[in-house]
Parts: structure tokens; C-alpha cells; sequence
């Protein structure tokens, strides 16, 4: 690894900090799973919420807050990774613990 500097790194709590949104990360996927069980559920509104297209608004709802939830989650694992790999690095572990930013890039959402 190269030398990052001569100034100070409190790495601890930096990987801390990636222990939070890990937890943070199993908040949201909870949320996720809640909302997942009204997936494609709107013919459940009836007749009359059919013929009102109520179906077809509530499938597209709850489709777009499932993709929001999941790049959440993936945002989430995006962080907690990073974390610790910029801990890793100014701790000054080999190349093998540190995560590339080139493989921290691909976990993000597009």
C-alpha cells in the first residue's frame, strides 16, 4: 500500500460507524420485507377498485417504494463497506483487506 499521510486515523471508529449501518441496513430491510407483501396485490381493491384503476396504481406504488427500498439497501452495504476498507487502508493492511474502489462502485444502485 502506499503511505496515505502523516496525520492520524481513528480507524475504530470508522469501523464502528460501519457496525451502525449494517444495523441500519437491517432496519430498512425489514421495511423492505413489509412492504414486499403488498407487491401486485391490487386486484385485492375489488370490482370497484379495478374499474377505478386502483389495481394498477397500487402495483406501480408499491413497485417503485420496493426499488427505492432496495437501493437503500444497497446504498447502505455501499457505506458499510467503505468504511472499513478506508479503515483497512490507513491501518495499513495489505491490498487483500482493503475493497478496491473500482468493487465499492459496482455495489452502488443505477
Amino acid at each position: 500500500m502506499t503511505d496515505l499521510g502523516s496525520f492520524s486515523v481513528q480507524s475504530a471508529e470508522l469501523r464502528e460507524e460501519s457496525t451502525e449501518w449494517t444495523r441500519r441496513k437491517q432496519h430498512l430491510q425489514d421495511a423492505h420485507d413489509l412492504a414486499n407483501n403488498g407487491l401486485y396485490k391490487g386486484y385485492k381493491f375489488g370490482f370497484f377498485g379495478i374499474a377505478a384503476g386502483l389495481d394498477d396504481f397500487h402495483d406501480e406504488f408499491i413497485s417503485a417504494i420496493d426499488q427505492a427500498f432496495h437501493d437503500g439497501l444497497d446504498t447502505f452495504d455501499f457505506i458499510a463497506a467503505s468504511l472499513v476498507s478506508t479503515a483497512n487502508a490507513y491501518d495499513g493492511a495489505d491490498s487483500t483487506a482493503a475493497e478496491g474502489a473500482a468493487s465499492l462502485r459496482e455495489r452502488l444502485p443505477r
